[in-house]
């Protein structure tokens, strides 16, 4: 009885090697560009001042995965899209930070007391 259990796993093993390797994995895809032009809108989810930026339709240019945010008429915020999708930025007492999926950004910027949400869309040109 022993001999055929290790006839018959012999035999296994034998066919095992002989089966055909398995195919070679496809190619990663390449990674999706981060440059580009994003379009979407910002909307508030904190207030607490009547001073507080408005939320509307907003438009990133992303150079060398760097862009610049507009906080209110006079204030811009220095962003970045790190290798990982992360998003990180800000100003002084302003903080921008978010994440890239893809084509897509969206993130919070908030200084304690007003605070937008963004979401955003690569645009091919």
């Amino acid at each position: 009885m022993i001999l055929f259990r290790s006839v018959g796993l012999a035999a296994c093993l034998t066919i095992a090697a002989c089966a055909a390797p398995a195919p070679p994995r496809p190619p990663a895809p390449p990674p999706e560009p981060v440059d580009g032009l994003y379009r979407g809108t910002s909307t508030r989810y904190q207030a607490d001042s009547k001073n507080c930026p408005r939320p509307g339709l907003l438009t990133l240019s992303v150079l060398e995965s760097r862009f610049q945010y507009r906080w209110d008429h006079r204030t811009y915020l220095d962003g970045s899209i790190l290798p990982d999708g992360t998003i990180q930025g800000g100003a002084p007492g302003i903080t921008l930070q978010g994440r890239r999926d893809g084509a897509k950004l969206e993130g919070d910027v908030t200084n304690g007391v007003c605070g937008l949400h963004f979401t955003l869309f690569r645009k091919d040109l």
